[in-house]
């Protein structure tokens, strides 16, 4: 049986991408149809990589929550990544070494490329859940995860009621 993604409510067939649900009153795409008042599965098929992180805002967008969170982490450490090499080079210029003036413009141009891609992520994120995690763990992203996995599990279905004699 067919049913909604939504209130798990059986939907009616229009054509042939295209359902109604009638609780919802609204008319459903194939991925917002389910069988048997099962509730969608939100964890992506797999984690998002360093490379994600070149994709333009519209692009991230499209992206999960939890990619999202998955993304602000490695953002976080790229940007720490390269606050330590601009520290390193901003230490030998004041030790005399002034041939690295050139390095140490282009490592202010990394940090704020990656410091603004992280303001991308923190306000997508703040978009989504209201707010933006001052630190990103594994057990956080971890519990996040199993929380969605359990989500699941429970379907979407109204028993019918019990006779009373």
């Amino acid at each position: 049986m067919k049913t909604c993604a939504y209130c798990g409510s059986t939907v009616k067939k229009m054509d042939l991408c295209d359902y109604y649900c009638s609780f919802c009153t609204m008319k459903l795409k194939l991925a917002d149809v389910l069988e048997y008042g099962k509730r969608k599965n939100l964890m992506p098929a797999s984690q998002p990589s360093l490379s994600d992180l070149d994709k333009s805002t519209s692009e991230l967008m499209c992206f999960s929550t939890i990619e999202l969170l998955f993304l602000l982490k490695f953002a976080r450490k790229d940007r720490a990544d390269i606050y330590k090499q601009r520290f390193i080079i901003i230490q030998a210029m004041k030790e005399g070494e002034g041939s690295f003036t050139e390095a140490e413009q282009y490592t202010f141009r990394e940090y704020e490329k990656a410091t603004r891609k992280c303001f991308v992520l923190e306000n997508l994120l703040r978009e989504r859940i209201g707010y933006y995690p001052a630190k990103l763990t594994d057990s956080y992203i971890q519990s996040l995860a199993s929380r969605m996995k359990d989500s699941t599990k429970k379907d979407m279905v109204i028993r019918n009621p019990k006779t009373v004699l």
